[in-house]
């Protein structure tokens, strides 16, 4: 009885699943889904005018419809998991990649691609040609890279320090708050704590990882780096940055952002994909790499941020699979790629591009571009949806609640192990 009624109550959501994205718009047969003779485009909201663009240039120059709808949220593969099967995805959407890709490859949502086919070697950055790869094999094709690095005002601070430690104590001697919501607060220094995609660059400075490599490049899920007594000391370093009141308590990232933005903030660790809204809001944008550390009285470390991204991918259940490859080789044209960074922030992702006298001019690119040679792909296996969630209420226990940094991190490892032993 109890198994019928499970059965049942999961039809029952999946249905209503599909209901809910029907009425968002995700399944709307006449504009959304896949149909033979006419390429649908499913990009993020914030990107529409630019792909309706690229669509109507693609239509112009083949004669091969295209119709561009959006879908809200960070990733495509969501509401592909939902349509895709049933035949009411879109053949070609917008996709993040990392773990994200893992999955969507694991459900068989995208289509792989044909490196040689889709000029992956010649027409890519080396920093982005892993983006849209998992397990050796490609499934879209990169369109911007982004990175973590040091936003800086140089109207505040015309020269950024050259370490870790000189960034604190000016970032100290700058300081004028106490407590997060004084209307006329300054800060030196903002660092979203709280959200281990921003930070974790601090634990590979000290020898912390999340997963160990195989000798062939591979990611080992069983090779836990995330308690290491680096990664503990990594915890313990940005706690006293707290307790010194270096860097403010309770600041969501949107309200850092805001205090950047409206020049209340000399400094910020924040994403390549802001850059263009602090450019909008007049503020005198710099970048500079996340400086190194000292981690002891003999050694220094340098912090290797995450590096992501997003790319075109194609609905494996797609009914125009040759005109969608062609249009992923049109839309990452020169041209388009470079729109495409002037309008979310996120580092081109061809050679081409990485060549193009505007790119070379840009110092805040050039910024971004040396992070990247210190930084690496978030690992492309499902094994890294496991992690996010244990690290993110590691920060609240150590940050917080002010539970001990080393008791925290082994309790961690044993959750993501077996958050690993559920989806494996």
């Amino acid at each position: 009885m109890k198994k019928a009624f499970s059965i049942a109550a999961a039809a029952a959501m999946t249905a209503a699943s599909i209901a809910a994205a029907c009425m968002l718009g995700s399944c709307a047969g006449d504009t959304g889904r896949s149909i033979e003779g006419r390429l649908s485009l499913w990009v993020g909201e914030q990107n529409k005018e630019l792909f309706e663009r690229i669509a109507a240039d693609y239509e112009a120059e083949t004669g091969f419809p295209v119709v561009v709808n959006t879908y809200t949220g960070l990733t495509a593969s969501g509401n592909l998991a939902l349509d895709g099967p049933f035949g009411r995805g879109g053949d070609i959407y917008v996709q993040g990649g990392g773990g994200d890709l893992a999955q969507a490859v694991e459900q068989g949502l995208f289509l792989e691609l044909d490196p040689v086919e889709m000029e992956l070697e010649t027409k890519f950055i080396s920093g982005a040609q892993e983006l849209m790869q998992y397990q050796g094999k490609l499934y879209g094709v990169p369109l911007g890279t982004e990175v973590n690095a040091m936003f800086y005002n140089k109207d505040i601070l015309p020269e950024f320090p050259e370490t870790w430690e000189e960034m604190i104590e000016w970032a100290k001697s700058y300081n004028n708050f106490d407590g997060v919501r004084e209307r006329d607060a300054v800060y030196g220094l903002l660092i979203d704590y709280s959200n281990p995609y921003y930070t974790w660059a601090i634990n590979e400075a000290y020898g912390g990882y999340i997963f160990g490599q195989n000798e062939d490049g591979s990611w080992n899920p069983d090779d836990l780096g995330i308690d290491t007594e680096g990664s503990i000391q990594a915890y313990e370093m940005i706690d006293s940055l707290i307790e010194e009141k270096v860097i403010p308590t309770n600041m969501a990232i949107t309200l850092m952002q805001t205090k950047f933005r409206s020049g209340k903030a000399a400094i910020l660790l924040d994403g390549s994909w802001d850059l263009a809204n602090f450019r909008e809001a007049g503020i005198n944008v710099g970048i500079a790499p996340i400086p190194d550390i000292q981690i002891s009285e003999t050694e220094t470390g340098t912090p290797m941020s995450f590096s992501g991204g997003y790319g075109l991918a194609i609905n494996s259940y797609s009914l125009n699979i040759e005109e969608s490859i062609d249009f992923l080789k049109f839309a990452t044209r020169d041209e388009y790629v470079l729109a495409y960074y002037q309008d979310t922030g996120r580092i081109p992702s061809t050679t081409g591009c990485a060549e193009d006298p505007e790119v070379l001019a840009d110092e805040c690119l050039a910024g971004f571009f040396e992070q990247l040679e210190y930084s690496y792909p978030q690992p492309a296996i499902n094994e890294l949806n496991a992690v996010w969630d244990p690290l993110s209420a590691a920060a609240i226990s150590i940050f917080t609640n002010k539970e001990d940094a080393a008791t925290v991190m082994h309790k961690v490892a044993e959750d993501v192990k077996a958050n690993i032993d559920l989806i494996s």
